[in-house]
């Protein structure tokens, strides 16, 4: 073998050797359909076995499964499972981990092949040369580590994207799980309103037919009983309606949820206002948003400290061996790309302002916040005392009613008063109704300036009586509209 062919099988494997960690990972397509992702959505059901799994994760009850009722606190965690806008906040968090991932990893080099031919060769001597450069870059001012930082920032901003995308639709679906509960109990009322209006009606025109009133009489109740009908009609749309939004927020399709029984009795019983104080207290420690201010402003610091590290020149140690005319040469080259200092001064610059702006963002969302919860509580006392009130004003009716009632056994009332006093307990049940939606709405309000359910512990205080609310009630006028006693 030739003297100079161990330092050419030198340079040949050097180049092999630093090419050999460079096994690509091949690709892999996967084709978005619309069609089987359509039809994966309408076969979900709320008797998934992975939806049981992560129920169980949890921490919640899945014996019997799929359970006979499914009340607000398990469609929630449905909703987190199911909801395709919690799925791409998962997506995203997925994103920013595999760049911090990436950030982690060892920063590039080069690798530069020098072939080259001498045409003027003497004789006997090779005319072709083969060079190696390798470059191999020098991280000055930790730059690598100031954007693993910035990266690890935004990871936290993503995770908690997730969580306010986990509440949002816990919102959603609580606003249109109340609605639902309310159409319900509406349609309830006005059907049982609507069969107390015919009775009236039947009343008016025996009446008419013996003398005892006018005609016009008779055409006022049937106009009334009419009225009824298409209010109670309404009512069924709302509820379908209703049903409909809870299914969106879910995750599900309708039909699906259609088969399935609701629990209601969260909202049959709202829990006392808190006190202002343990309400400001919660909505500053826990409000998502303001969470995600904080990690917005530890991006821009992390950012910030960044651009400073990057003030610093880009050096590259450039390594060579070089093999021409049966000789071995080695060499040691330095690159370095020096950045201009009015620009690297202007960036940094860029960053404090960004990182000031978000101090300001916080800041006023802060501000937002503490006057949201004061705001929300507010509403929520007032309607839970409007509830309170209607409460009260459905004792006095059926008082009434039970006093005509007796009136009629001893023969001092006749028919049409019994029915009109039951029909104006059954209004006033419908009123309660109404300021049942009001609390929860306004329970709803509350819950957001909080991002948090009102049931904690620490917030939940001593409930008082309900206020207005007697001690006993009769449950044999409309037993569906009593649960809220």
């Amino acid at each position: 073998m030739a003297p100079h062919a161990p330092r050419r099988g030198f340079a040949w494997g050097a180049a092999l050797w630093l090419l050999a960690g460079c096994t690509p990972l091949q690709y892999q397509p996967r084709p978005l359909e619309p069609g089987p992702a359509a039809q994966a959505y309408a076969a979900r059901t709320l008797g998934d076995p992975g939806l049981r799994d992560y129920l169980a994760a949890q921490g919640s009850a899945v014996q019997p499964w799929p359970p006979a009722q499914w009340d607000l606190a398990a469609l929630s965690l449905a909703s987190v499972y199911w909801h395709p806008e919690v799925a791409l906040a998962q997506a995203r968090l997925a994103v920013a981990v595999a760049e911090t991932a990436t950030s982690r990893t060892r920063q590039p080099y080069t690798l530069t092949a020098r072939p080259e031919y001498n045409g003027k060769a003497s004789a006997g001597e090779k005319p072709w040369g083969l060079g190696v450069l390798v470059g191999l870059p020098v991280d000055l001012g930790n730059k690598r580590a100031a954007r693993t930082a910035q990266l690890e920032r935004q990871q936290e901003a993503a995770e908690l994207e997730v969580a306010a995308a986990a509440w949002r639709v816990r919102s959603r679906l609580r606003r249109h799980f109340v609605e639902f509960y309310v159409a319900e109990r509406t349609v309830q009322a006005l059907a049982a309103e609507q069969r107390s209006r015919e009775s009236l009606v039947a009343l008016a025109e025996r009446r008419e037919q013996a003398g005892w009133s006018a005609p016009a009489d008779t055409a006022a109740a049937r106009a009334r009983s009419a009225e009824g009908e298409v209010a109670l009609a309404r009512a069924r749309l709302r509820r379908e309606q209703a049903l409909a939004g809870v299914a969106e927020a879910a995750g599900v399709p309708l039909d699906a949820l259609r088969r399935e029984r609701l629990d209601f009795s969260a909202l049959e019983a709202p829990v006392a206002p808190p006190a202002d104080d343990a309400l400001r207290r919660a909505a500053l420690l826990n409000r998502i948003d303001l969470r995600r201010k904080l990690a917005d402003y530890a991006v821009a610091e992390a950012a910030l400290k960044l651009e400073v590290a990057r003030q610093y020149p880009d050096i590259t140690l450039v390594p060579g061996y070089f093999w021409d005319a049966d000789e071995a040469i080695w060499s040691l080259a330095a690159l370095g790309l020096v950045p201009a200092q009015a620009r690297t001064r202007a960036l940094v610059r860029e960053a404090e302002a960004r990182r000031e702006a978000e101090q300001r963002a916080f800041l006023a969302l802060q501000a937002a916040v503490i006057s949201e919860a004061a705001g929300a509580s507010a509403r929520y006392r007032g309607a839970w005392e409007t509830l309170g009130a209607a409460r009260l004003q459905i004792h006095t009716a059926r008082a009434r009613h039970a006093h005509v009632a007796r009136q009629f056994e001893r023969g001092h009332a006749d028919r049409m008063e019994l029915e009109q006093s039951q029909l104006d307990a059954l209004v006033a049940e419908r009123g309660a109704v109404v300021a049942m939606l009001e609390t929860q709405q306004g329970l709803s309000a509350l819950e957001d300036a909080l991002q948090r359910p009102l049931d904690n512990p620490d917030l939940a205080a001593a409930a008082p009586a309900q206020p207005g609310v007697p001690p006993a009630a009769d449950p044999a006028l409309n037993p569906a509209l009593l649960d809220n006693d």
